[in-house]
């Protein structure tokens, strides 16, 4: 497989990876609406939430940049309000209602209204991302234990850490490492995730899963490489492509008696992100031509991710080649100048003076 680690690795880092002040400026905006929350249920005389952790991708460090080629996804901020059992309604409904009319009541301008889903209360912006507000409830069993439970359809038991903390520990576990004598940075597999999250939106008229999803197939298939990322990339989208052929079901991490594809329109998406899969590795299969280079290698890789950081690639590489190739004409007295006074390395039909072969300085 032609060798394009340095390039997938500035890729990244340039224009996957979500910067650092665009963390920043979404960490204020979940701030505020937690506020507006605590304010708003202030004035209707309810209590707030006990804790309000960030869940999602702020919490697993998978957030992106929004792709080139696709501008108009929206960046989702994903926050628990954990109240306890009493300060909530006891119909699930009912409790989403209560943090939308604390969020309506703590004041704000709004792309449109907020509105309660059924897995959160959505707070939309203008420029481009949302907050979804998570509504949970936390009590003591019989035995002493903390339950926390989501208000879904119904309660079901839900503690927004226990994702985080699995895709942190999967990272730590499955990620090849420098003392094992690993050459790429640390935590490949996180990578890989945002690398497969950010192919999933390239396109506007795809519908494949959201990041939960993804980072499940991953875990599950994730195939690391201690010396590549591209390599690592495309194996693991080689894995999961096998793996949903076999079956498109996805079952909760860290709760195997739930599916993530519990619904029709998850399941379609699964079956959509395979065959996109599918045709990623076919657009990929030049990689492995042995008169790959790097131009052809730059080709493929943007017709998987759409972004002219790759057309840039190819731009500069012909520059450099034919800056060589010229010079080296000039050396050897191989350069011609054809009508109106355009060079060529070999001779035109038609009229052309050849050059001279010519000397630079520091050359004998």
């Amino acid at each position: 497989m032609f060798d394009m680690h340095p390039e997938l690795s500035t890729f990244f880092k340039e224009h996957v990876r979500l910067k650092p002040e665009k963390v920043e400026e979404l960490d204020t905006v979940r701030q505020k609406n937690i506020d507006r929350l605590n304010k708003g249920l202030k004035k209707l005389g309810y209590n707030g939430p006990e804790r309000t952790p960030t869940q999602g991708g702020r919490a697993m460090k998978t957030m992106n940049q929004r792709p080139e080629n696709n501008p108009d996804t929206d960046h989702d901020i994903d926050t628990a309000t954990i109240f306890k059992r009493e300060d909530l309604p006891e119909n699930p409904y009912n409790a989403r209602q209560r943090v939308l009319a604390g969020i309506k009541e703590g004041g704000g301008n709004f792309s449109h209204d907020p509105e309660a889903r059924t897995n959160a209360v959505t707070v939309w912006y203008k420029d481009g991302y949302h907050v979804d507000l998570a509504v949970h409830r936390v009590y003591t069993d019989i035995y002493g234990y903390e339950v926390i439970e989501h208000a879904g359809v119904d309660w079901c038991r839900r503690d927004p850490a226990e994702i985080t903390n699995w895709f942190k520990y999967r990272v730590e576990l499955l990620s090849p490492t420098k003392s094992n004598g690993a050459t790429v940075e640390a935590k490949q597999m996180r990578r890989i995730v945002q690398l497969l999250k950010y192919f999933s939106k390239t396109r506007s008229s795809w519908c494949l899963p959201g990041g939960l999803i993804i980072s499940t197939l991953v875990s599950e298939k994730y195939v690391p490489d201690y010396y590549r990322d591209d390599r690592s990339l495309y194996e693991t989208m080689q894995a999961i492509y096998y793996r949903l052929l076999v079956s498109v079901e996805v079952r909760n991490p860290v709760d195997p008696n739930y599916w993530l594809t519990y619904k029709d329109e998850y399941r379609n998406q699964a079956i959509q992100f395979r065959d996109k899969l599918c045709d990623a590795l076919n657009w990929l299969s030049p990689l492995f031509d042995a008169t790959c280079d790097r131009e052809k290698a730059a080709n493929a890789w943007n017709k998987v991710f759409k972004h002219t950081y790759w057309k840039n690639l190819v731009t500069v590489e012909d520059a450099k080649a034919r800056g060589e190739a010229i010079k080296e004409a000039l050396l050897t007295g191989s350069l011609y100048t054809g009508p109106q006074g355009i060079l060529s390395t070999s001779k035109p039909s038609g009229k052309s003076v050849s050059n001279q072969p010519h000397r630079f300085f520091g050359k004998d």
